[in-house]
């Protein structure tokens, strides 16, 4: 992906030591315009009748999410998880188109190890490029790649819809983004302006 310029735009929302923009528990991008979408919730998994793989997450405030547990995490939870018990679940974020309802795919279950380990509850991670953005609504949709490669013509992509005020001039700009979940909506915390995306998939 190529940018036209890459400078630290200014920020309308302060610096929030408690929603650092990047942490290592999240993984360590190699390279600063790599597309991402995840967060750590902290919940109770609860799967539906006769099947383990699909369910809700119930997170503070009683909020309530469909979710989907993935690959490894099946038998992790089949055989070392407490369903009974709140863990801090590792999750993909997504939006269904039908009834633009908030989604997880569950990717694993995160033991902090000491208290830099620690994050805000419902922390969520976002990076991509801005599609769209209105001020009067406080809505930012952002464009999150699948593949990050340019030699795939067929780029696979979805949308988040977060909400927050970001600056006005910010369409195919490139953020990075810290949020939280807070009435089945991800709530922007802290960001940075990357850049102008120039070339656009």
């Amino acid at each position: 992906m190529n940018l036209i310029k890459r400078p630290i735009y200014p920020q309308n929302i302060p610096p929030n030591s408690n929603y650092p923009l990047d942490h290592p528990i999240m993984g360590i991008l190699p390279h600063p315009m790599q597309y991402r979408a995840i967060g750590i919730v902290e919940g109770k998994y609860q799967p539906l009748e006769n099947t383990l793989t699909k369910g809700v997450i119930i997170i503070s405030d009683n909020q309530i999410f469909d979710s989907v547990l993935l690959g490894k995490t099946i038998s992790a939870v089949k055989n070392h998880i407490d369903l009974n018990q709140v863990q801090n679940w590792v999750v993909y974020p997504h939006r269904i188109p039908e009834t633009n309802k908030l989604h997880f795919q569950i990717t694993g279950i995160y033991f902090p190890k000491n208290i830099d380990d620690i994050l805000p509850k419902n922390y969520f991670s976002i990076r991509g490029e801005v599609l769209y953005y209105s001020k009067k609504e406080q809505k930012v949709i952002v464009k999150i790649c699948k593949n990050k490669t340019l030699s795939n013509k067929r780029v696979e992509f979805f949308k988040l819809e977060l909400e927050g005020k970001i600056p006005d001039n910010s369409l195919k700009h490139f953020y990075s983004f810290s949020a939280t979940v807070e009435d089945t909506k991800i709530i922007i915390k802290h960001y940075i302006d990357l850049g102008l995306i120039a070339v656009n998939f």
